[in-house]
């Protein structure tokens, strides 16, 4: 298990603060007083690639706002297992839950990418800026329902779904999420991954994902390169899952 990284910690610009939190879900809507004064509070921690911000069981009081790169949040089985639980993108907020109920970290928080940066708020700061302005609550509250209701999801694949199954809307999933399209009906996948990784999300072994990729291989419905999977047949995808 890759150690957890000590970041280096750069207070940011606050211009470049201001801009960058007019555009994450949580604070749309407020003014710019009011985003001025978060931005006060905020600071900035710069990451590279396999760095752990924080393990599953780690004490939280920070909050963290992913800027840029991505972050895989997974937890680990007591025999050695990971499962990936979803992957955060720029934008997107987590470790809310140990600032809500002050219990350990419950998931282990990976970056993938080359570099990640994140704004960071403390325990302390945050439950003030909900305080001064309630709406934020309501929008956290909107995100971990849709985060609660991907997690039914995963739990209702598993239990009345095969492996090939969940590799399909796992990859539909994928294309929706890190999906570009390059022309036709064709979607490539832009996160690089290799079979365990998608192993880790389908809750699976390797070698079942990887059968399951083989078989979609030589239906022509994806095809695989340099870690990256095109979908060549979405909608041949989405009525087999």
């Amino acid at each position: 298990m890759p150690a957890k990284e000590t970041p280096r910690i750069v207070l940011p610009q606050p211009s470049n603060s201001l801009a960058f939190l007019q555009r994450v879900s949580i604070f749309a809507g407020l003014g710019s007083e009011a985003l001025a004064r978060i931005a006060a509070v905020t600071g900035e921690k710069n990451y590279s690639k396999r760095s752990i911000i924080f393990h599953e069981g780690d004490p939280g009081d920070t909050l963290y706002i992913l800027k840029s790169g991505r972050v895989k949040i997974s937890k680990i089985t007591e025999d050695g297992r990971e499962k990936t639980l979803t992957i955060m993108q720029p934008g997107d907020f987590f470790g809310e839950m140990a600032i809500f109920d002050s219990l350990p970290r419950s998931a282990t928080a990976e970056v993938i990418d080359d570099q990640a940066v994140t704004f960071t708020l403390n325990k302390r700061d945050f439950e003030r800026i909900i305080l001064d302005n309630p709406q934020i609550a309501l929008k956290i509250m909107r995100d971990l329902t849709h985060r609660i209701r991907q997690v039914n999801q995963q739990v209702e694949d598993l239990a009345f779904k095969d492996v090939h199954e969940r590799v399909a809307s796992t990859l539909c999933n994928l294309s929706k999420i890190e999906g570009r399209s390059i022309g036709g009906n064709r979607i490539l996948i832009t996160l690089k991954m290799t079979h365990q990784d998608l192993a880790n999300m389908v809750g699976s072994s390797r070698e079942t994902v990887t059968r399951a990729l083989n078989r979609l291989q030589d239906q022509e419905i994806i095809s695989i390169a340099h870690q990256q999977i095109t979908i060549n047949k979405p909608e041949v995808l989405a009525a087999w899952r």
